[in-house]
């Protein structure tokens, strides 16, 4: 039997949403790394953290795509990370290559510092959650190897099921799209929105669900429409505002601007980079190369705290594409073909991946909690001259500060107004 793998990305940021809901999907507890199991070497948390930003800004730079672009290099790391378990050979030197892991770092090593990454950053407390899930879903009765399931619920915490893709196409697809949709409190409702071919022998599923409270919260009698310059109109957004305690740093070698927004309990922050040219352009590429993993984390180093008054749309993103052409850039391209795939630690049958399927949604609001909604009061009696006014094309990440890694990577070209 020849059967394709499907792998499937999605991610969700519901950003300063107020009572962030928990997430309880069907599935086992996020147990602590002493219960896990752990063997090897994990290598620290801030180089899993570069390289899942390198990776990150390659697949960006590949999305060569018009408009708003926001992905999840977390999401997707992880994603193609459960592949490599699976994968030998060319396959296998491909995925770690492409996903940054040195030639000279043990596999395992590579797995067991995921496995505490994720053990790490996942938070699940009262003004920010962030909860990671991986789902395998197998056709029954393909060959997929025991030990391969095993490594992914010790390393990745995934969930295994299997279904009937090849008798009931539409109810296996069904189940998946409703395990996606409860695993980002319903943000992705419709991952699949075809049945999947019958002919699937495996889907593997990575998601990210954010929610945050901002630490400086907008006030929300404070946003008003605005015009947003997108490099080719000018169209009206709704536009928070406030005077904010955020770091700030001015970038002249890049003609631009940096902002950070923290949110509760400072474990991650949006930074947002903004252009400071006199014309407005929608192409962020040439910005964004400079943006390597050391070249950010020098910029953050030389940030300070100040008061700052900010303009930020309350806005919506969504984004979902393809990644086969982009990942077959990045020279993964083996895993697509199927006489060159080989995924012989998976499945005892010859497999290969039909395609990577990357979804993302979020939403950037004002509300936080009473306690910090005081704060954002103070906007009618201080003044600044320091302003930082997000009109115009920008790129954006949402980062985790203890290790470096952006859960999620955008460039803001034209908002989705987001009313209220």
């Amino acid at each position: 039997m020849r059967g394709a793998l499907v792998l499937l990305a999605a991610a969700a940021a519901c950003v300063a949403m107020p009572d962030p809901q928990r997430f309880r999907p069907d599935a086992r507890p996020l147990r602590g790394a002493a219960s896990r199991g752990l063997h090897g070497a994990a290598f620290p948390l801030a180089m899993m953290g570069k390289i899942i930003h390198e990776f990150g800004l390659d697949l960006s730079v590949e999305l060569q795509k018009t408009g708003n672009v926001v992905i999840s290099p977390l999401s997707i790391s992880a994603l193609l990370s459960v592949l490599l378990l699976g994968s030998a050979g060319h396959s296998h030197l491909q995925i770690r290559r492409g996903l940054h892991f040195e030639d000279y770092l043990a596999e395992e090593d590579i797995h067991v510092s995921f496995q505490r990454l994720l053990d790490a950053i996942s938070n699940n407390g009262p003004h920010v959650t962030l909860n990671i899930a991986n789902g395998l879903f197998l056709q029954k009765g393909a060959g997929i190897i025991y030990n391969f399931t095993q490594d992914a619920r010790t390393h990745y915490n995934s969930v295994v099921s299997t279904l009937d893709f090849k008798n009931s196409s539409v109810a296996a697809t069904e189940t998946i799209n409703k395990w996606v949709e409860q695993s980002t409190s319903g943000m992705i409702p419709r991952l699949y929105k075809n049945s999947l071919d019958p002919m699937t022998t495996f889907v593997a599923v990575n998601t990210v669900f954010f929610n945050g409270t901002w630490l400086s919260p907008f006030t929300p009698a404070y946003t008003k429409d605005r015009d947003f310059d997108t490099g080719a109109e000018k169209i009206k957004v709704p536009m928070m505002s406030g005077t904010l305690n955020v770091k700030y740093v001015d970038i002249p070698e890049y003609s631009a601007h940096m902002a950070a927004l923290s949110y509760q309990g400072s474990r991650q922050a949006m930074y947002i980079i903004l252009p400071k040219e006199k014309n407005v352009t929608a192409n962020l590429e040439p910005l964004e190369q400079l943006l390597s993993a050391e070249n950010v984390n020098n910029l953050i180093k030389k940030m300070t705290s100040l008061q700052m008054r900010v303009w930020l749309p309350r806005m919506r993103l969504t984004f979902k594409t393809s990644l086969r052409k982009a990942l077959t850039n990045l020279r993964m391209d083996s895993i697509f073909k199927p006489a060159a795939a080989d995924f012989s630690r998976l499945s005892s049958e010859q497999v290969w991946v039909n395609d990577v399927v990357h979804e993302t949604v979020i939403e950037v609001t004002e509300e936080g909690t009473r306690a910090a909604a005081a704060t954002g009061s103070d906007f009618n009696r201080m003044g600044t001259s320091r302003v930082f006014i997000v009109d115009r094309p920008a790129i954006f990440f949402i980062r985790d500060e203890e290790s470096g890694v952006p859960l999620f990577w955008g460039r803001l070209v034209k908002p989705e107004a987001l009313r209220g």
